[in-house]
């Protein structure tokens, strides 16, 4: 928007009755944790209720919406330690927030506008804690369930991509192989589940006696015999990738050297139940000397737990945002493993995760 545009604007929000939920007013107010609570608030509210934006406006008495002017300047306030306060910001709140200043000079006060942008992907949390308006109020979200509910659901987190069903693809796009692995693996859930040892037996007959479609079906990869998204790219031959277009479908290992430099690397594409153990088999996983406390004899470990790799890739596949297009990174370092996948991480932060111990309440996939 132009100038005129955001004066146009700000005479719209002085004519509204009080404050809303996405709207709130300001005068020389410059505490930034607080700043950042309302930029939560603000945004999860705006997405709550279908805004296109929320707006925090300084230099306006929040009673008669009167302009008195401003002295808070949002270009050189700072955050907590002595951080530009924008740059603050954007650091404390996640997923990375869309919001912008814009300064209005005018003959009766100087008047400063915050432009908030609602979340996409998930609920704006400030340093780990969710925000929403309850009327002009801002609040913990978490203290709101019914809301926090409708707000994922306003953000599209029941659209499942991974479960939608594929228009023109059939069991014949998927990898023999593959359909092996599952009948194994599937068997091997079902065991570890039943207590009682003499119904393993029967369990492996059953699933060997289980027609591909009535496999699927039972291990929900597919719907009624179709195949989902997910069916596709967990057990998809390679040359069905099509169907899943603009979605790059591959794992890409890189091994680079202690300069950074890459000397190697390999793709790996569909299916990915088979292609995350051809990657795993081929990281470099050395075997070390230990020595424990108590003893004057070695024990050779390997560098990484194999649990260790195969978590950390599988929940790659597992929480990647496919709708982004791009595939999965796995960087193999002298001392290090790093992995990449696109999407912004759904709980408010690590720390809450490490806090709580919790899974999170919504999954991507």
């Amino acid at each position: 928007m132009n100038q005129q545009a955001f004066l146009d604007t700000l005479e719209r929000l002085r004519k509204l009755p009080r404050e809303a939920a996405t709207v709130e007013f300001k005068l020389n107010w410059d505490h930034a944790p607080d700043i950042g609570h309302y930029i939560s608030a603000l945004g999860n509210s705006a997405a709550l209720d279908g805004h296109d934006r929320a707006w925090l406006v300084w230099g306006i008495d929040n009673n008669k919406h009167e302009v008195h002017g401003t002295t808070f300047n949002p270009f050189t306030a700072k955050g907590e330690g002595n951080q530009p306060l924008i740059v603050w910001l954007t650091q404390m709140i996640v997923p990375r927030p869309d919001f912008e200043f814009y300064e209005l000079p005018r003959t009766d006060g100087r008047v400063v506008m915050l432009e908030i942008h609602p979340p996409r992907s998930a609920p704006l949390a400030f340093d780990g804690i969710r925000y929403i308006r309850i009327d002009s109020n801002k609040v913990p979200l978490a203290k709101h369930p019914d809301k926090e509910a409708r707000l994922w659901s306003a953000l599209g987190q029941k659209d499942d991509w991974s479960g939608e069903l594929v228009a023109g693809a059939t069991l014949d796009d998927l990898d023999p192989n593959a359909i092996k692995a599952v009948r194994k693996r599937f068997a091997e859930y079902l065991i570890k589940n039943e207590p009682e040892t003499s119904r393993h037996d029967k369990i492996r007959a059953d699933i060997q006696s289980w027609d591909v479609p009535t496999l699927l079906n039972k291990a929900h990869i597919t719907k009624q015999g179709r195949l989902t998204r997910s069916a596709l790219l967990l057990l998809g031959r390679d040359e069905a990738a099509h169907f899943l277009s603009p979605v790059d479908a591959k794992i890409s290992w890189i091994l680079r050297d202690e300069h950074n430099r890459a000397i190697s690397n390999q793709h790996f594409g569909m299916p990915m139940l088979l292609s995350s153990e051809a990657l795993f088999r081929g990281i470099r996983n050395i075997t070390l000397e230990y020595m424990p406390d108590g003893t004057l004899f070695p024990s050779p470990v390997p560098q990484y737990g194999s649990w260790v790799i195969r978590e950390a890739l599988h929940n790659c596949i597992t929480h990647q945002d496919y709708c982004l297009g791009g595939k999965i990174n796995v960087v193999e370092h002298p001392d290090r493993l790093v992995f990449f996948n696109l999407g912004v991480f759904i709980p408010p932060s690590v720390e809450w995760m490490l806090e709580n111990q919790s899974p999170p309440e919504h999954y991507r996939n």
